[in-house]
């Protein structure tokens, strides 16, 4: 299993959770954005630093992204989702130096 499939750091000291994840005792000093079962795909997204990736189609995930200050970017991946591939699955990230 991957980590990302149960959590997700944000930034600012938030971690987006579901399943076993929520209220595990590793993460007790991040403020949790518990996501629900049904939208448990949303958790692995990708923090862009001007805002957070996140699959389209999980309201509930990303009024919860909103609520807490983040920008919302939504990406198509019902295709992969198909095939249990997530955003960070299919990223390349590059830093500038």
């Amino acid at each position: 299993m991957h980590l990302k499939t149960g959590t997700t750091y944000l930034g600012d000291g938030k971690l987006l959770v579901t399943g076993e994840f929520v209220n595990h005792p590793t993460f007790a000093n991040f403020t949790q954005l518990v996501v629900p079962a049904e939208e448990a795909y949303a958790v692995n997204c990708i923090n862009t630093g001007n805002g957070i990736i996140m699959p389209a189609g999980f309201p509930v995930v990303k009024q919860l992204l909103e609520d807490h200050g983040f920008p919302v970017f939504e990406a198509a991946m019902s295709e992969f989702e198909k095939i249990d591939g997530g955003l960070t699955c299919l990223s390349l990230r590059f830093t500038a130096h």
